[in-house]
């Protein structure tokens, strides 16, 4: 029933926010939100698989489609993990994880947001629209640097925070947002990419203690 009701709402609030206060307000009064002691997400290890519809969608019937990995639709995912981020034990200290992006060719769709990212400024917030994944281990994160060229994201999470972890990842709700609170560039004969330090800046969350 839980399932039916948030693709019902995905469906009818395509272009605006899916979970607002007041229906977060009311899913925790219906009891439909509780606290657990999960530490991470039921789909945590699938959701790189349909952040594709966050970045850049160039078939978006494919969200109602079976994703064969889970056998639910990517719809479907995105309400039940939606659902258990709110549910997630917050952190109780401060984490450090890392994130790193390769360089994208002028050709791939996801050029205009990486340009977009290189020109990062200290002070700028920006908004990972995807369920982003980062690791504590800096070593796993260049791995995704490619050829040591692109951005280098460290990353700062508060406690309090519930973003979904295990001992390799971490991966934030979608739509998180970061501040970024220092930028520097990283070239030698080696390397040419930008370290973006980034501060997690925890959601407004009052729905928790309305009536």
């Amino acid at each position: 029933m839980k399932i039916s009701r948030l693709v019902s709402c995905f469906t009818k609030n395509k272009n605006k926010d899916l979970f607002c206060h007041k229906y977060w307000a009311w899913a925790q009064n219906q009891g439909a939100v509780r606290q657990t002691n999960n530490e991470s997400v039921s789909l945590h290890g699938y959701l790189n698989g349909i952040n594709h519809h966050f970045i850049n969608s160039p078939y978006p019937k494919t969200m109602d489609e079976t994703f064969y990995q889970t056998k639910m639709t990517p719809r479907q995912m995105i309400s039940v993990t939606d659902f258990d981020f709110k549910e997630l034990k917050p952190t109780t200290e401060k984490l450090n994880v890392f994130r790193c992006i390769s360089k994208k060719p002028e050709f791939f769709s996801e050029y205009p947001l990486y340009q977009k990212r290189c020109a990062i400024k200290k002070g700028d917030i920006i908004d990972m629209k995807e369920y982003a994944y980062a690791t504590p281990d800096i070593n796993y994160a260049r791995g995704y640097l490619g050829d040591s060229k692109g951005i280098f994201y460290e990353i700062e999470i508060p406690p309090k925070a519930r973003v979904s972890r295990t001992a390799k990842e971490v991966v934030f709700p979608r739509s998180s947002k970061f501040e970024c609170v220092n930028v520097k560039k990283v070239k030698d004969a080696e390397n040419d990419y930008i370290h973006v330090k980034l501060r997690y800046i925890l959601p407004d969350e009052t729905w928790r203690i309305m009536a």
